[in-house]
């Protein structure tokens, strides 16, 4: 399983991270549709999705700008868990344990892949795969120093790695 965090790892959400901070997302979910999807991440998916890879997006804000992408893009993961879904957000596993429940899967066959230092806490407490995302962050110094278990800069390698993972 590929649980993957959203913002800034499937999605550029950069130009409305002021709106995520203040919380206004009524505004944030008028931008979405301008929204770039990062290169490759429809490749991802669908290579996944045809591989029978189970897939689930995990998220800080409410689940409801990832519902939009799942939906528009027709992408196949069944489970996203936001703000609403879970009492405690990352880097607590509590959401990495509830998708893999959801699943049905077991932590040894799944990974993490997120942009931030507290994904790959996450990861760990969870006994889950860390991997660190790093073609959307503009400094990924926070995210190598929290030593994810592979870093990938592209989605193209994130992809080939993948392929042999699990």
């Amino acid at each position: 399983m590929i649980i993957f965090d959203f913002d800034l790892t499937l999605v550029d959400t950069s130009p409305v991270e002021h709106l995520r901070q203040q919380r206004r997302w009524n505004q944030v979910m008028a931008a979405a549709p301008k929204l770039q999807v990062y290169d490759g991440v429809h490749d991802l998916i669908q290579a996944l999705h045809a591989a029978g890879r189970p897939m689930a997006i995990l998220t800080k804000s409410p689940n409801m700008v990832p519902d939009h992408f799942v939906k528009l893009h027709g992408w196949p993961i069944p489970t996203v868990l936001g703000y609403h879904q879970v009492a405690n957000r990352k880097p607590h596993p509590e959401g990495l344990f509830k998708a893999m429940s959801m699943a049905g899967v077991d932590p040894k066959d799944v990974a993490h892949v997120g942009d931030r230092a507290e994904d790959t806490a996450a990861a760990r407490a969870a006994g889950v795969l860390a991997i660190g995302a790093a073609w959307g962050v503009n400094d990924a110094a926070e995210l190598e120093a929290s030593k994810p278990d592979h870093l990938f800069r592209s989605v193209a390698d994130l992809q080939s790695f993948l392929k042999d993972f699990g």
